[in-house]
C-alpha cells in the first residue's frame, strides 16, 4: 500500500498536470475543495462525516457581494474540523486570485477565528500555496501576514511532508498534539499576547462591568438606595442582554450590526425600549422578562463604546463560532470577583471561594462531557423511547455560569435526535425537523428538553442569569440551519418562553429550617440573605420534582473545594449549619464539596445517580474519613476515573477524579487510571467506552472492600490482599503510633544551621535572621530534617533549634525568658535582639512567656526514635538512638513503639524498609508531583501488621533487625569505598535486602501467591541505587 507522502506526491502531479492542460477554474473555491478534499484524505479526514469535518456552503460571488452590501463579516472557514461537537481548528479555502503569501486580510480573518474557539493553529490553502498560522496569541488586523506562520508552496510539500503530517493528521489533531507544539511558541515577541479569549472577554467584562455599575449608580441613586445586590442583578442583566443579541446577530438571528445602530441612535435608549418590546415579543423567557427596575434606569450612553468596539470588526472575536460552553468559561472567570458599593463608589472584590485561588478557572469541556455520559447511560434512559427520556430529571446542585447544563442539553439532544432518526414517531414530529444532511430539535423542542429534563441551583444571582442565558444560547444555536430557521421556529414569538425557570438562585446546602435552628438570623437581615436558604421541596424550588419523581434521577456537578471553616467569619450561619448537620463535615479542615455529596445523595430518587468532578483529596486524607465511611456504609460506590496528570485546569495545580455515586448500593466499583498527558485525555476519554457498552477497561473490585481508612482503587488484587491481611493480622496503628515533630515558634527565627562546635559548649551558627553568632549547646536540640533521607540512613543533623523547655520525670517544663537568659545568656540575647522581628510575624504568647512555642507537640518524648519522612518517593525509615534527637514538624515523623530496644527499633525500621510495606503504603499515600507521596500517620497506621506475629516471634525479629544493622553499617562502607568495592557492596546489599524481604513475608505468613504478588509489584525506588 502507497505511503501517505507518495499519495501526496501523485496527487500533486495530477493537480500541475490538469493546470497545465487548463481544466482547473482557478478563481473558483469550489474547484479548490475539491482537491482540499482529496489532501485532507490523505491525512484520514473523510469530510463527509459531519462529526469529522463540517463544511460551509460556498456562497457564490454574488452572494459574498450583498454580503459586503450590508457591510456582514459572515466569513466563516470552509473546513471546520470537529471532535463530536467540539471545535478543534479551521482550515479556510480561497481562490488562487488571493495572495496567501501577502494577504493580511486573510491571514486576520483564520487567525481570529482559530483563536476565538482556542484552537493551537488554523490553516489556509488554495492547494497551491498552505499556511498554517499560529493562534495562541491574539490576533490584530494590520499584523504582518507573514507573522506566526508556517507558509509552503506546493513544490514545498513533499520536502515538508512531516511538517503537513504534524499538523492535518487526523489522530494528530484529536489527541492534543497540535496543544504541544504550539504550547510554547512566540514568548519572546514583545508585541503580542499570549492571551485566550476566555480570558481576555472576561477581563474586559469585568472593565466593562465596573464602569457600566458605576454610571448606573451615579445616575440613579435613589433607585438603588445602596443597595450593591441590586446594583449588580441590573448590571448583570444588561450585559447579558448585550452579549445575547451580539450571539444571535452572529448566528443570523438578529439583523447583523443592530448593536451598532443602536449606537448611532443613542445606545442606552434604543437598546432599553427594544428589550422591554421587540426582544421581549421575540424571545420572551427570564432573559428579556419585563423588569421595571431596568426599564426606569438611566445610562449615559457613551459608557457603552467600550463594550460595543469589542463586539465588532476588527475586534478579533468571532461570535459566530465561539461555543456557547467557552462563553459560560468567560463568565465563570468573570463572575468570580462580586460588585460592591463603598463610599458611593462601585468595587469589585473576589469572592470568599476564589480568594485562595485569585480566580476561577472553568471545568474543562471534555472531562463535564465525559461524566455526563457515563452518569447518565444512555441506554438506561431511553430504554423506554422519549418518553423516559423526557421524564428524566437532572439537576446541578452549583451550576456556576451553566457550564454543565450547557453539556448536558447538548448530550440529551443528540439522544434524542438519534433515538428520534431510528425510531420516527408521528407523536414527536413537531420537536424535529430535517433537511436533506441532518436533523436538530425544533425551538418547541429545544424548550421542551430544557423545561422537563435540566434544573439548576446557584447561590449567586448574577451566575444564576448567566446560567439562564447560557441555557437560552442553546435555543438559538443553530448556526448551520441558518437557512431554515422559520421552519425550526427561530423566528416565531416568545421563543424563550419558561426557558431558564428552573435555574433558581438558593443555597444548596441551607434549607429554611436554618431560621428555627438559629433564630437569631431573622433579626441578622444580612446574614440571612448572604446565606440566601434554599427549599428544595416548596413551591419556590422543585416541589414536583420530590412529590412526583421522589428526588431527581441525576445530579452533575463540580462542586466548590473550600474549607467550611472559611465561612466561619463572613458566613458564621451557614458554617454553623454545615457543621451541626451534615454527618460528614465535622472535621474542622472538611471543604464544602463534602457536604456537596451528602447533600446530592439525599436529593436523588432511590435508583438515582451523582456525577462529579472532584478533588480526590478526600479518598485518602484525614479529613475524608468521614465522606469516606458516609460513601462505604451506604454502599454508594459505583465508577471513578482516577486521572493521574495534575494540570488538567489551566493554571492551576489540581489532584482530580471523576466519581459517580449510586443509590442502588452496587456490589462492584468500576474503576480505571488514566495515566495520559493532559492534552491527550480528551481522545482517551472519547475512546473509553461506558462500562454498560464495555467494562472490560475497568478494573471492577468489590464494595466491601472500602471502608474509612484511606481508598486505594488501583489494583483489586492488591485490595484483596491487603483486606485478607488485615483480617488476618490487624493494622501498624494496633501496635506503634507514628507521631509529629516540635513545631517551633518561628523557623526563621529558632531553625539554627551549625557551622561549628566550639570548645567552651557553644556552637557558631546561622540562621535567617543572623548569620555567624554564637549559642549555648544546651539551650537548642538537634533537628531531624527531611533532606537526603534513605534507609538507615545516618541520624547526624547539623540542623538545632533553640528549645525553651526542660523534659523532667517525662514531662515538658517550660522555661521562662528571664530565667531562660540567665541560663543561657548567648541565646537569651540572640532572642531578645530579634523579639520586635518574631513578633511582627508571628502570634506570640505575652509577657515572660513571648519565646515559647505556640503549638508544643511530644516534647517529653526524649528516647530513641524510628523515624520516617512524611514526603518520599518509597516508604524509608531510620532509626537515632540519641534520646535528645527531635523531628521537624514540616516533614518528619517518628514511630513510636511499646518497646524501645535496638532490636526493635531495627526490626520496626525494616519492616517499614520492606517491599511489602512500600506496596501496601503506596497503594493508598497521597500522590504528589514527580513520583513522590505524602506518608502522613493515616496512611501508615492502616497498613497491615502482624502484632501478634511480631510479639511471639523473637527469633525472626532478631534476624530481621540484624539484617537491618547488616545494611546500615555497609552502607556506611559503601560510602568510603572504591568504585570497585562499591561494585562489590552493591551485590551485597542487594542480597541483604532480599533478604530482609523474605523474613519479612515469613513473618506476615504470606502464601506463595501473596509472596510473588509483592515482588511483581517491587518498590518504587530501588534501594540499593538511591545510595548512587
Amino acid at each position: 500500500m502507497a505511503s501517505r507522502k507518495e499519495i501526496l506526491q501523485n496527487l500533486i502531479e495530477k493537480y500541475q498536470l490538469y493546470k497545465e492542460q487548463g481544466r482547473l477554474d482557478l478563481s473558483s473555491e469550489e474547484t479548490m475543495r475539491t482537491w482540499i478534499n482529496e489532501l485532507l484524505a490523505i491525512f484520514n479526514w473523510d469530510v463527509r462525516d459531519t462529526s469529522q469535518i463540517l463544511q460551509e456552503k460556498v456562497l457564490s460571488k454574488e452572494e459574498k457581494e450583498r454580503l459586503v452590501e450590508i457591510g456582514s463579516t459572515y466569513t466563516r472557514p470552509d473546513y471546520t474540523f470537529k471532535r463530536g461537537n467540539e471545535k478543534l481548528t479551521f482550515l479556510d479555502a480561497k481562490g488562487t486570485y488571493v495572495n496567501l503569501e501577502t494577504d493580511i486580510d486573510a491571514a486576520f480573518q483564520i487567525k481570529s477565528y482559530g483563536w476565538s474557539i482556542i484552537a493551537p493553529c488554523a490553516f489556509i490553502t488554495n492547494f497551491e500555496e498552505f499556511v498554517i498560522y499560529d493562534c495562541t496569541y491574539i490576533p490584530a488586523q494590520r499584523q504582518p501576514a507573514n507573522f506566526g506562520r508556517i507558509y509552503l508552496k506546493i513544490d514545498d510539500y513533499i520536502e515538508n511532508f512531516e511538517v503537513l503530517e504534524n499538523h492535518l493528521l487526523k489522530s494528530n489533531i484529536l489527541n492534543g498534539k497540535l496543544s504541544q507544539i504550539y504550547s510554547d511558541t512566540l514568548r519572546g515577541e514583545r508585541e503580542i499576547q499570549k492571551l485566550s479569549p476566555d480570558f481576555l472577554f472576561a477581563q474586559q467584562l469585568s472593565e466593562f462591568r465596573l464602569s457600566l455599575a458605576n454610571n448606573i449608580l451615579e445616575s440613579n441613586h435613589d433607585l438603588i438606595q445602596g443597595n450593591s445586590e441590586l446594583l449588580a442583578y441590573i448590571t448583570q442583566v444588561v450585559i447579558n442582554r448585550i452579549v445575547f443579541i451580539r450571539i444571535c446577530e452572529a448566528r443570523k438571528i438578529e439583523k447583523e450590526g443592530l448593536l451598532l445602530d443602536f449606537q448611532r441612535n443613542g445606545f442606552w435608549n434604543s437598546f432599553r425600549d427594544s428589550s422591554y418590546n421587540d426582544f421581549y415579543e421575540h424571545y420572551d423567557g427570564p432573559l428579556f422578562d419585563r423588569i421595571n427596575s431596568i426599564h426606569e434606569i438611566e445610562v449615559q450612553n457613551d459608557v457603552f463604546n467600550s463594550l460595543i468596539e469589542k463586539l465588532y470588526y476588527p475586534s478579533p472575536y468571532r461570535f459566530d463560532v465561539i461555543p456557547t460552553k467557552l462563553l459560560s468559561d468567560i463568565y465563570e472567570i468573570f463572575l468570580s470577583k462580586r460588585l460592591f458599593i463603598e463610599n458611593n463608589k462601585v468595587i469589585e472584590k473576589l469572592k470568599l471561594e476564589y480568594i485562595k485561588t485569585n480566580g476561577a478557572v472553568s471545568t474543562p469541556q471534555y472531562l463535564v462531557q465525559d461524566l455526563i455520559k457515563r452518569t447518565i447511560a444512555k441506554n438506561i434512559i431511553v430504554s423506554e423511547g422519549l418518553n423516559s427520556v423526557f421524564a428524566t430529571k437532572v439537576l446541578d446542585f452549583a451550576c456556576g455560569s451553566g457550564i454543565f447544563i450547557v453539556e448536558l442539553f447538548d448530550y440529551l439532544q443528540s439522544v434524542i435526535v438519534e433515538y428520534h432518526s431510528e425510531n420516527p414517531n408521528e407523536k414527536y414530529s413537531s420537536l424535529f425537523f430535517t433537511n436533506e444532511h441532518n436533523t436538530t430539535l425544533t425551538i418547541e423542542g429545544k424548550r421542551k428538553l430544557i423545561s422537563d429534563c435540566i434544573y439548576a441551583v446557584d447561590i449567586d444571582p448574577e451566575a444564576v442569569e448567566v446560567a439562564r442565558m447560557s441555557l437560552s444560547l442553546k435555543v438559538i444555536d443553530n448556526v448551520e440551519f441558518h437557512e431554515n430557521y422559520q421552519e425550526i421556529g427561530v423566528y416565531g414569538n416568545q421563543i424563550l418562553n419558561n426557558v431558564g425557570n428552573n435555574v433558581k438562585c438558593g443555597n444548596t446546602l441551607v434549607s429554611y429550617d436554618i431560621t428555627e435552628k438559629y433564630a437569631t438570623i431573622i433579626q441578622n437581615e444580612e446574614q440571612l440573605l448572604k446565606t440566601n436558604p434554599f427549599d428544595w421541596r416548596s413551591e419556590q424550588g422543585f416541589a414536583e420534582i420530590f412529590n412526583g419523581n421522589e428526588g431527581f434521577d441525576y445530579i452533575i456537578g463540580n462542586p466548590p473545594y473550600v474549607e467550611v471553616k472559611n465561612y466561619n467569619v463572613e458566613y458564621p450561619f451557614m458554617h454553623q449549619y454545615i457543621k451541626d448537620n451534615y454527618q460528614t463535615t465535622k472535621n474542622g479542615k472538611v471543604d464544602l464539596s463534602v457536604a456537596f455529596i451528602e447533600r446530592g445523595i439525599e436529593l436523588l430518587n432511590g435508583n438515582g445517580k451523582l456525577g462529579l468532578i472532584i478533588q480526590k483529596r478526600f479518598f485518602k486524607t484525614e479529613y475524608g474519613k468521614k465522606i469516606r465511611e458516609f460513601i462505604s456504609s451506604n454502599q454508594l460506590l459505583f465508577q471513578v476515573i482516577d486521572f493521574e496528570t495534575t494540570s488538567l485546569f489551566k493554571g492551576r495545580i489540581t489532584y482530580i477524579a471523576s466519581l459517580i455515586l449510586a443509590k442502588s448500593q452496587p456490589d462492584t466499583v468500576s474503576f480505571i487510571k488514566i495515566s495520559n498527558k493532559s492534552e491527550e485525555i480528551p481522545l482517551k476519554l472519547q475512546q473509553l467506552p461506558t462500562i454498560e457498552v464495555d467494562n472490560s477497561k475497568f478494573i471492577e473490585i468489590p464494595s466491601n472492600g472500602f471502608d474509612t481508612n484511606p481508598w486505594n482503587f488501583d489494583n483489586a488484587d492488591l485490595l484483596s490482599i491487603k483486606t485478607e491481611l488485615l483480617n488476618r493480622h490487624g493494622n501498624f496503628g494496633n501496635f506503634a503510633k507514628v507521631r509529629v515533630g516540635i513545631q517551633v515558634l518561628w523557623d526563621k527565627a529558632y531553625h539554627l544551621t551549625v557551622k561549628s562546635n566550639n570548645e567552651n559548649g557553644t556552637i557558631l551558627c546561622d540562621s535567617h535572621l543572623e548569620n555567624g553568632f554564637n549559642i549555648e549547646i544546651e539551650a537548642c536540640r538537634p533537628l531531624i530534617v527531611n533532606e537526603r533521607f534513605y534507609p538507615f540512613c545516618s541520624d547526624a543533623t547539623s540542623t538545632y533549634v533553640i528549645f525553651p523547655y526542660d523534659v523532667v520525670d517525662g514531662k515538658k517544663v517550660q522555661i521562662l525568658f528571664d530565667d531562660f537568659c540567665e541560663r543561657y545568656p548567648l541565646a537569651g540575647r540572640y532572642l531578645s535582639r530579634n523579639e520586635a522581628t518574631i513578633k511582627e510575624n508571628v502570634e506570640t504568647y505575652a509577657d515572660d512567656k513571648w519565646h515559647l512555642f505556640t503549638r508544643e507537640n511530644n516534647h517529653q518524648r526524649i528516647e530513641p526514635k524510628v523515624l520516617i519522612p512524611m514526603t518520599a518517593n518509597d516508604t524509608f525509615a531510620t532509626i537515632t538512638q540519641n534520646p535528645l534527637n527531635y523531628c521537624d514538624n514540616a516533614n518528619m515523623f517518628f514511630v513510636d513503639i511499646p518497646n524501645k530496644s535496638e532490636n526493635n527499633l531495627y526490626a520496626i525500621a525494616s519492616i517499614i524498609n520492606s517491599t511489602l510495606f512500600s506496596v501496601c503504603a503506596r497503594s493508598i499515600a497521597n500522590p504528589q508531583q514527580n513520583g513522590y507521596f505524602k506518608f502522613n500517620k493515616q496512611f501508615i497506621e492502616p497498613i497491615p501488621f502482624p502484632k501478634e506475629n511480631y510479639i511471639n516471634s523473637e527469633d525472626l525479629v532478631e534476624e530481621i533487625a540484624l539484617i537491618g544493622q547488616d545494611i546500615e553499617q555497609l552502607q556506611n562502607q559503601y560510602f568510603s569505598a572504591s568504585p570497585r568495592q562499591k561494585n562489590i557492596h552493591r551485590n551485597t546489599l542487594n542480597t541483604y535486602w532480599n533478604n530482609l524481604d523474605e523474613k519479612v513475608y515469613e513473618l506476615y505468613q504470606l502464601s506463595d501467591l501473596e509472596k510473588n504478588y509483592f515482588r511483581n509489584r517491587g518498590r518504587n525506588i530501588n534501594r540499593t541505587q538511591i545510595l548512587y
